[in-house]
C-alpha cells in the first residue's frame, strides 16, 4: 500500500504570493509639481529696486552682458530651448540674460542660497581684479543692495531680481548634483543645463548620464584655480572628448554640442 503520508510530503509547496508592485504616483512629476514644491519666499515684491549683477566680467561696449555670454543665448534662441536648469544662480544676473533672450523659455534654478553675500558684495566693489562687475552700480546702489542682503537674505533678493518673470522661473534650493538626481526623479528633461558651481566633472558627469538629450554648457572657462590650472576648461576638454562633442567658447563661456559622426568606409569588395 502506498503511504499517503509519504506522498503528502513530496507535494511541492505552492509558490508565495507575488508582492504587489508600489503604486506609481504622478503626483511629483512635471513642471506644475515642481513649482508647487518649491515655492517663492514670502517678500514685499516691488518695494526694493532689482538690481542686475552677473558675475560674468562685466559689461562689453554695446552690450549688457560680458564673459561671452552671447554665447549661451545664441544657443537658446538657434535651438529654441523652451527649458533650461541653471545649476549656480547667485543672484540672478545671468539667469535675466536667460529669461530675456526667448519669452518661451522657463528656467530652473539650482542653488541652496545659504550664508549672506552680502560682505562678498562689499569685497567685490573695491578689489582691482572684480570691480569691473560692479562698474555700472553707484556707490549708492552697492550701499542698498549690501544692506537689503543683510537685512533679507541672498533668497529673496535674488528673487525680487527676476519677480517679472515669477511665471517662467522656478527655484530649486539644493546643491548639484543632487539637484540633478531630484529633477530626474520627477520626470523633468531640460533642453539645456546651464553649470556655474563648484567647477567639479562630477556635474558634468551625472548631468550627462541623466539627461543624455541636454546641451550642457557653463562659465569658468579661463577660471584658474590656486595652482593656475584653468579647471573647469581642463574637466570640459577631456569630458568632450571622450563623448564626442564638440566645444564652443568664447572668453568665460562654453557650449557642448554632439560632434560630427566619423563616416564609416564602404566595406570592400
Amino acid at each position: 500500500m502506498t503511504n499517503n503520508k509519504n506522498v503528502e510530503a513530496e507535494k511541492p509547496s505552492p509558490a508565495p504570493a507575488p508582492v504587489p508592485a508600489a503604486p506609481v504616483s504622478r503626483i511629483l512629476n512635471g513642471l506644475n509639481a515642481l513649482r508647487r514644491d518649491n515655492p517663492w519666499p514670502e517678500f514685499i515684491y516691488g518695494e526694493i529696486e532689482p538690481f542686475f549683477l552677473p558675475l560674468d566680467g562685466g559689461r562689453r561696449a554695446g552690450c549688457e552682458w560680458g564673459g561671452g555670454r552671447e554665447l549661451i543665448i545664441d544657443t537658446i534662441r538657434e535651438r529654441k530651448v523652451e527649458l533650461m536648469v541653471e545649476v549656480g544662480c547667485f543672484l540672478c544676473g545671468s539667469t535675466l540674460q536667460w529669461l530675456r533672450a526667448s519669452n518661451k523659455l522657463t528656467v530652473i534654478g539650482v542653488d541652496p542660497w545659504d550664508s549672506n553675500w552680502a560682505a562678498y558684495i562689499e569685497r567685490l566693489a573695491v578689489d582691482p581684479l572684480q570691480m569691473r562687475t560692479v562698474f555700472h552700480l553707484t556707490d549708492e546702489q552697492i550701499a542698498a543692495i549690501v544692506a537689503n542682503l543683510r537685512r533679507h537674505g541672498n533668497f529673496a533678493i535674488a528673487l525680487n531680481n527676476v519677480r517679472l518673470f515669477k511665471n517662467r522661473f522656478i527655484p530649486v534650493r539644493q546643491r548639484s548634483p543632487d539637484a540633478l538626481e531630484y529633477l530626474h526623479a520627477r520626470e523633468i528633461n531640460p533642453q539645456m543645463i546651464y553649470i556655474d558651481a563648484g567647477k567639479h566633472r562630477e556635474d558634468l558627469d551625472i548631468a550627462h548620464k541623466l539627461f543624455s538629450q541636454a546641451v550642457l554648457c557653463g562659465d569658468d572657462w579661463l577660471w584658474p584655480d590656486e595652482t593656475g590650472v584653468m579647471r573647469m576648461q581642463e574637466h570640459v576638454k577631456l569630458f568632450a572628448k571622450e563623448n564626442n562633442l564638440e566645444i564652443r567658447n568664447q572668453r568665460q563661456s562654453w557650449v557642448l554640442l554632439p560632434g560630427k559622426k566619423s563616416e564609416t568606409p564602404p566595406a570592400g569588395d
